[in-house]
Order: C-alpha cells, then structure tokens, then sequence
C-alpha cells in the first residue's frame, strides 16, 4: 500500500530566485515533517530553474513542475494535481512562518477530522533599506465547527471583520473536499484566492480555527499593488460579488449586517475601479478615460444591483454618485485626492530636509 505523506504544501513560483530559499528555510524548519513539498514554476525568466532543481535533487520530499506562466492560481492548479496529501498548503514563496505552524494546524485537523482549519497572519513591510518592520498582526478566536449550518454560520459572523477567510496561505484544506467537488482556482489575476475559498466552504462540514498568528505575510507597496490591477478589474468584481452574493442567499445569510458589509463593499468595489481610469500603464487619452468610467457605470449587473444597495452611511454619497453616473464628479474627486498626495508628500520632503540640515 502506498504511504502517501499527510500534507502536501504547494508553492507557486514566478521570478522568486530572492524568495525561494528564505520560503525553503521555513518549511525545513518545520517540527513536522510528514509532508511534501510541490514547487510549481510559473514561467520564470530568472534562476528559479536552477534553484528548484537544486531543492528536488537534494530532497526526495520535493517534486518540481515547470509550466507556461499562467498564474498563481494555474500554478496551484498544477500543484493540486500531483499532490497526494490528506491536507494541503498554499504559502506564497516570498513570506515565512513560525516552525510549530504545521504541526500545530495538522494536529487540530486531526482532533476532529476538520475539513478545513487555520490561524492567524502577522504582516510585515519591506523598508527602503531592505529590512523587515512588523505592521500588524490579524487573528481570530478559537472556533470549533462540526455541521454544515454552523459552519456557514461562524463563517459569516467572522468575514465582515477580517480578510483571514478569503487568503488560502493560512489554511490547511482537506485535499478530498478539492478533489470531490472539482474545486480550482480560477483564471483571474485578482480575488482568485476569495473565489476558490468561498467554492470550499461552500462544500465542508467541518471547521477549526487556532488563535496564534503563525504567518509572516510580506505586504506589497501600495504602488505595486495598483500595478497589477488589469484593465478588466471591474469584471473580476462583477463575477466576485455576484458568486458571493449567490452563495449568501443559498445560506440564507444575506441579510441584516452582511448585507450591509458587503453591499458596501461592492459599492466601493465599483468606485475603486472606475477611480482607476487614468492608470498611466493603460496609456488611455482623455475620451478613453470618459469611456471606460461611462462603461462602469452602465454595466447591467452594475445598474441592476445599486438602486437595491443597502450601505453604511459613509458609503451612501459613493453610492449616489454611481447612481447618477456622474463621471465628472468622479474625475473631480479623483483630482482633489491627487492634490492631496502632492502636498502630503511635499511636506514629508520638507520635513526631511529640514531634519537633514539641522
């Protein structure tokens, strides 16, 4: 009979020659060991190759995979494939995390034959000068649940309070739950990680969580993350919201404060993306810029769901201006917010030099 190893952890890899090794490190460090190690290769124009290979040849435990670039989600796609664990694992390749994570999380999935189970996250920044500094640190109480209807329950009183539920990095998942129900990530190069988490609890019965923050999650810069937003960002929200607002009404949760939150945050969702129109890497002139705002504005989904909107009171002008569709409000607000950055960015300059003379 073949003994296959209790967790298979799988780590996609795009251009993260800086990051394998430091990835590596952690998961050596681990106090478990019964596990396997998935490297996936999106793609990679730099050294990740040799780097990988390196890893395979130096530890049985370790399969490596090359393919065309596709993502992250093809590329834990890819990993979920050959995977042969009880539990899987998606840490990203470019954060850390403490040695007891796994043997602490296996060992509360056992306790119950949880479906699913996780902890919390503590963020870290990267420094202009490359070190380290902590920013905050995000957890969740103890939660035990072992029926569907608790599951969906605990699940929905937590989510408006904290992004824990939507990230895979965090979580062990039990691999015949995925296999089961033919769950992947999907094409989309944003809210893919949410989408994929939201078809699992869609499917489990079962759920524990632990209150410790076992994760180092390395935050982007906000420049960066602006940076990978695409063009079609807004369908991506479409099709995000309207899943999650399926699922909700099929729980039979949507209402009350959930509704509020996340009506809300569909309202910004929107704002966000028609806010995005003069993204200097999109290179669209002045009328395009008008287009793709009007386009926002008049999609159906779009128009179908904001007349029925129940929002916070901070959101209620942002739901105003999408319901007039005034785009020239959301230029000139857009503007004011520019003018802004540039005096708070002169006065850090000022100060600067300022310390720098005295």
């Amino acid at each position: 009979m073949e003994n296959n190893p209790k967790l298979s952890i799988i780590v996609p890899i795009y251009n993260a020659e800086k990051y394998i090794d430091n990835c590596m490190r952690s998961i050596d460090a681990q106090t478990f060991t019964d596990y396997e190690i998935i490297l996936v290769n999106d793609g990679s124009s730099d050294n990740s190759d040799a780097i990988c290979r390196k890893y395979q040849a130096e530890d049985s435990r370790v399969t490596y995979i090359k393919k065309e670039n596709g993502g992250a989600g093809s590329a834990r796609n890819a990993g979920m494939e050959a995977a042969k664990g009880k539990y899987l694992a998606f840490p990203d390749v470019d954060d850390s995390f403490e040695p007891e994570m796994y043997a602490d999380l296996y060992a509360l999935a056992e306790s119950g034959d949880y479906d699913m189970v996780f902890s919390g996250v503590k963020y870290y920044q990267q420094q202009p000068d490359g070190t380290l500094a902590y920013s905050r640190t995000q957890n969740i109480k103890a939660l035990s649940c072992i029926d569907r209807q608790q599951c969906r329950q605990n699940i929905m009183a937590f989510f408006p309070t904290t992004t824990i539920f939507d990230v895979p990095w965090n979580k062990l998942y039990k691999r015949s739950i995925v296999t089961e129900n033919n769950i992947r990530f999907m094409d989309i190069r944003r809210c893919q990680d949410a989408v994929f988490n939201l078809d699992f609890y869609n499917c489990i019965n079962s759920v524990a969580s632990l209150d410790k923050a076992y994760y180092h999650y390395m935050e982007n810069t906000v420049v960066d993350v602006r940076r990978k937003f695409p063009k079609n960002y807004i369908d991506i929200n479409i099709y995000y919201y309207t899943h999650l607002m399926e699922i909700l009404r099929d729980w039979d949760v949507y209402d009350g404060n959930i509704r509020i939150h996340y009506d809300s945050s569909f309202v910004l969702g929107i704002y966000d993306c028609a806010d995005r129109y003069d993204n200097p890497l999109w290179g669209f002139d002045r009328s395009q810029q008008y287009a793709y705002i009007e386009d926002i504005l008049n999609r159906k989904e779009i128009t179908d769901f904001l007349p029925s909107a129940i929002v916070r009171d901070d959101v209620k002008p942002t739901l105003k201006i999408l319901c007039d569709k005034n785009v020239g409000q959301i230029i000139r607000l857009h503007k004011k917010e520019q003018f802004k950055e540039r005096i708070r960015q002169n006065k850090l300059l000022i100060g600067l030099y300022r310390k720098m003379k005295g």
